[in-house]
Parts: C-alpha cells; structure tokens; sequence
C-alpha cells in the first residue's frame, strides 16, 4: 500500500483526492517534515493519471506552505527550513499574545470594532425579533434593501451603480471565487500579478482554473506583459488590486489602470477589480470600474475596514455579470444569512464607519513612520495599505529569515507564499503593520528583525 491508496479508494485519482490524501498523511505525521514526496511522474504511474494532475496536487501544497519545490530535487514535505508543515499557531485575534508578534496576518487590529461590530449585531437581532428581518431563505443575490445599502456605498469606486448590479457573498474570498467560477469562460484562463495576494491562487487551484502570472514594476502590472501571456495562453480574466496591491503595497497611476484596461478590451478580458483596501486610498485615481463599467467587476469585503467577524463581501458588476455570480452562489451557498446582511448594511450607512477608517489611515500612517525609521530604504507610498514588502540581503533566504523570526516570536510571511510560480519567489518577506494592535508590542518586533538584517546576525550562509 502506497501513501497515496487513499486517493484512488473511490475512483480514478484527481488532483484534488491526490492533495486530500497527501494533506492527511502530512496531518499524522506519516509523511514527516523535510520528507521527499515521490517524483511526479513515478507518482502518475502508482495512480495511473497524468503527470499533470500529481504536479496540480504538488502545487496546491506548495501554495498552501505544506510543501515546497527544490530544483533538481523534486518536492519535499514542510518549509525549506525543514519545519513541521503544521505549526503551532497563536489563536488570539489581536496578534499579541502567546508571546507571538504577528506581522504575518494582514488583520486591522489597531482600532477596537466591537463597540461598532456589537452596536450592528444588537439592532440586527432585535429587528429579527420584530420580523423585521427575515429567519428563512432569502434570495441569492440578499435582500433588496441591503443591496440597496451596498449600492450607495459601492458607488464610491462605480458611479451610478444600482441594487439590481450588486451580489452579497460571505465574504470577499467567497465574491472571489464565485466570480472565477462565473465568468472565467470554458478552457479560459485567470490573469493575475506573479506576486498576488494568495486568495487568488488558493481559489483558481480549487476551481482547476490556469493562472497566469503577469509581470510588473514600480507602478504594478504592465500592461505590455499583460498582452504578452493573452498572445500565449487563453485568458479570460485579468484580477488587479489598484489600490495597495497584496503583498507589495503598490498603487497603480492613472495612467497605469488605462493602459491596462484598453488591453482588457483589445483582449476581450473581464478585469476584476478587488477594492478590499480602497478605504484607505480615498484620493485614489480613478479605477476599472470607472474606466470600463462595462468589462469590469468589482468585490469588496468587510473584513479590513470593519472586522473578520462581519463576514460580509460584494460582487459589484453589469446585470448580466451578476445574474452568473448569483447563480454560482446559489449552487453553492443558497443565501448569505439575512441577519449578518442586515448588520453589515447598517454599519456601511453609520458615521461610525468612516470615523473608524479615517482612524484605520492614521494608525497605519503613524506605524508606516516607525517602520521606515527601522528600514530607511522601504517606499514610503507603498506603505499607506498597512503593508510593507522587505527585500532580504543576499546572505538570507526568505525562509530562513522568517524561521529566524519565529524563533525569535515575530511572524512574518515569506514571498513563496504569494508567487503564482514559488521557484521564481523573490528574497523578500511582507509584515502587516496593523494586525498587532499594542503599539509598544509591534516596535519590539519591528526591533527583532531590524536586529537580523544587522550585519552582525546575518548568516555566514542560508542554503536555497
């Protein structure tokens, strides 16, 4: 019996029961860390598939940091540094206790939401007791009034947008995914950043959906490279994040999202346009959504700007657009509970939520200070989503910088985690500046790592 007998227990194996069963042996510790996983092609023969369905699975891991790829060498169980691939991680919210600083997770902890969170929670439940708010099925798409609130808010970054062109999802990952689902056209494929936010490659690597990495620079994607993978691959969606771009904190020009959407129409893409950190950029240049209504979709989420709690997320788009995003929400979810619906439209209607978001801007601008005093040479405009991209010194690897970190109790996330191709992942770390919400607690971890980057703690070597 193989490591892999389970992925073919009840039929021929797919890349998803080759990942399932592979993430279970991982799981009990039958496949240890630092473990090499069989050669692809060795493995396809055990499983009689294709060598691309057991280098899917091999990915999927990868993307997920349960595995990682040496060339030369093959795939092998855990971090390069030979860590578990199921770490102990802190289960507080605020990244501050369990003797963790965690820079790791780009939460907004810097501002209690519960007083605004709890106040929406409150009246949502008493009008549920009124029969205000409904206790069975409501439509796929929410009900009418909350789409209605999310119109008015939505149409900050899309002009005249109307109910009937907004979906409510649980969640921006979930409006995510669903778009993927709906509108990537059969055979086509998804065009993102090579360095994107890793939501976006978890959900094409769920849906069998090719991702496309696309090249960029100081201003994000180019649009010349943009045109270059439509020239070589079928691609059907181009997702970008104008304002502060997951993990680098770039925010493209003016002249950036033009030139990108007049591809996008050359091309015949639908751009999804994710928007989860415009609240932080409220003199942004104009965005997709305004450029190209038409060839454009808009998701955003409640889970920065207000609280993860609040698992809220749109799906903003033409009549057309929306009627297939409601319909895969259907398929898959039936409904988001009216209830959360109804709290999170009210808190978009409160001038709670733009005192909280102003206040959100200002404590990231005051942590964007302290983090370029520690490393001068970060870009103080990239800084302004709460993000900081820290290319690493020749002497470290990225993995072994965070594994140095972790030892030390600061989490940070190497680059490999949000490279569509992880063996072209560049030296480099992202630290969330707003998840840790004790001032004092986040400049000792900033402190830390500044202390490994010294040349005094660098390593003699980091082997890749």
């Amino acid at each position: 019996m193989t490591i892999f007998s389970q992925a073919t227990a009840e039929g021929p194996a797919t890349a998803r029961t080759i990942e399932a069963t592979l993430r279970a042996r991982i799981a009990d510790h039958t496949l240890a860390a630092g473990e090499r996983l069989p050669p692809i092609r060795e493995a396809a023969w055990q499983l009689r598939c294709a060598p691309a369905t057991v280098a899917r699975a091999y990915r999927a891991l990868v993307v997920a940091g349960l595995a990682h790829g040496e060339v030369g060498r093959g795939t092998f169980v855990g971090g390069p540094d030979r860590r578990s691939a199921f770490p102990p991680r802190a289960t507080a919210s605020t990244g501050d206790e369990a003797g963790i600083v965690d820079l790791a997770v780009n939460g907004f902890q810097m501002h209690d939401a519960t007083p605004l969170v709890g106040a929406a929670f409150e009246r949502a439940t008493a009008r549920l007791a009124a029969g205000a708010v409904p206790a069975g099925y409501a439509a796929p798409a929410g009900r009418e009034e909350d789409r209605v609130a999310a119109a008015r808010f939505l149409a900050r970054w899309r002009p005249g947008l109307a109910a009937r062109e907004v979906v409510i999802t649980h969640g921006a990952q979930s409006a995510l995914s669903a778009v993927f689902q709906a509108l990537a056209g059969r055979g086509g494929g998804i065009a993102c950043d090579a360095v994107t936010y890793p939501g976006i490659i978890g959900a094409a690597v769920a849906l069998g959906i090719p991702l496309y990495p696309v090249a960029g620079d100081e201003d994000g994607m180019r649009a010349d490279a943009l045109e270059a993978v439509c020239a070589r691959h079928p691609v059907s969606l181009a997702v970008v994040m104008p304002d502060v771009q997951n993990p680098t904190g770039v925010s493209m020009p003016q002249a950036r999202r033009a030139d990108l959407a007049s591809v996008a129409v050359r091309q015949g893409l639908t751009i999804v346009e994710d928007r989860i950190y415009g609240f932080l950029v409220p003199d942004a240049p104009e965005g997709f959504s305004g450029i190209a209504p038409e060839r454009t979709v808009l998701v955003y989420g409640l889970s920065k700007s207000v609280a993860p709690v609040l698992r809220v997320g749109y799906v903003a788009g033409s009549v057309d657009m929306i009627r297939h995003v409601e319909a895969v929400l259907n398929a898959t979810s039936l409904m988001v509970s009216p209830l959360l619906a109804d709290a999170a439209s009210w808190v978009l209607e409160q001038p709670g939520m733009e005192t909280r978001c102003t206040a959100l801007r200002a404590g990231i601008a005051r942590r964007a200070d302290c983090c370029r005093t520690r490393f001068p040479g970060l870009d103080a405009d990239r800084l302004s989503g709460g993000i900081a991209w820290l290319p690493l010194p020749g002497d470290w690897t990225a993995d072994g910088f965070a594994a140095e970190a972790a030892s030390r109790g600061v989490r940070v996330s190497p680059a490999r985690h949000f490279c569509v191709e992880p063996r072209n992942a560049p030296q480099a770390v992202r630290l969330c500046l707003a998840n840790v919400a004790d001032d004092t607690r986040f400049e000792a971890g900033l402190e830390v790592l500044a202390s490994l980057l010294s040349r005094d703690a660098r390593p003699a070597r980091i082997a890749p």
